[in-house]
């Protein structure tokens, strides 16, 4: 066997080794990509089962411009006001649609926490809070539907009739 043909097998050998390394490194990089999506992923699920919430009651009166709702914690995580000040409460009704952040301007909703049973200040499970929501008008006669959004975006939603 000439001495060029084994040189040509060799380079071709190493020229493999290399492809074969560069393609092992790549799959290995979009697994750990993969890998850390499914992290994300959990995370997020996780934190979702966490903190859920159930809408217990909502009373509103159609010639007042408060609506109040109490809302209980069903998840198994415990909410300290700075989450629960961080979620959202949207009314719907047949005039249109109020969105109300915590303490805004000019439509808000502030909270009670109602059965605080260990005096922590924050929102435990199986604890109800009272939230209170102040419009600019009144909702008038009709149905509608209160939903209050959690940081994380967990929904619990009502219906209700004035």
């Amino acid at each position: 066997m000439p001495i060029s043909s084994i040189l040509s097998e060799s380079i071709l050998g190493i020229a493999a080794i290399i492809i074969a390394a560069a393609l092992a490194g790549t799959y290995i990089a979009n697994l750990n990509q993969m890998m850390d999506l499914q992290k994300a992923q959990l995370t997020w699920i996780k934190d979702e089962s966490y903190h859920r919430c159930k809408i217990l009651l909502v009373y509103a009166r159609n010639d007042s411009n408060l609506v109040k709702l109490w809302v209980k914690n069903t998840g198994m995580r415990a909410l300290p006001p700075s989450l629960i000040e961080k979620s959202e409460l949207m009314i719907l009704s047949e005039n249109g649609i109020h969105y109300l952040l915590f303490d805004g301007s000019p439509e808000y909703w502030n909270y009670t926490l109602l059965n605080d049973h260990d005096l922590d200040g924050r929102w435990d499970p199986g604890e109800t809070i009272l939230l209170t929501a102040h419009l600019d008008s009144t909702l008038g006669r009709g149905d509608h539907e209160a939903s209050f959004i959690l940081y994380n975006g967990v929904e619990c939603s009502s219906q209700f009739s004035t």
